[in-house]
């Protein structure tokens, strides 16, 4: 069913209410995705976009005295007020 052309670019957590919204049930969605899994399909399907890498921030090192500089805004809870 996966490899339909109606159902080629679905997840099976689309696959599955589409199917019963034609009132077909073969398998639970856990169950499509193990079968999936086991015939090495698995993968992107459609529009999903593929993973990102997440650049690291730049570490800083000082040398000397005054030459990294930092801040932090942190919004603590107090009784007092506006100040």
């Amino acid at each position: 069913v996966c490899n339909r052309v109606e159902y080629q670019s679905s997840a099976p957590s689309q696959i599955v209410p589409k199917l019963a919204d034609e009132g077909v049930y073969i398998a639970s969605e856990s169950s499509f995705y193990r079968v999936l899994h086991e015939k090495n399909q698995l993968h992107r399907r459609g529009r999903a976009r593929t993973p990102r890498t997440v650049m690291k921030p730049k570490g800083y090192k000082a040398e000397a005295p005054n030459q990294v500089w930092s801040w932090d805004i942190t919004y603590l809870a107090s009784a007092v007020r506006g100040s």
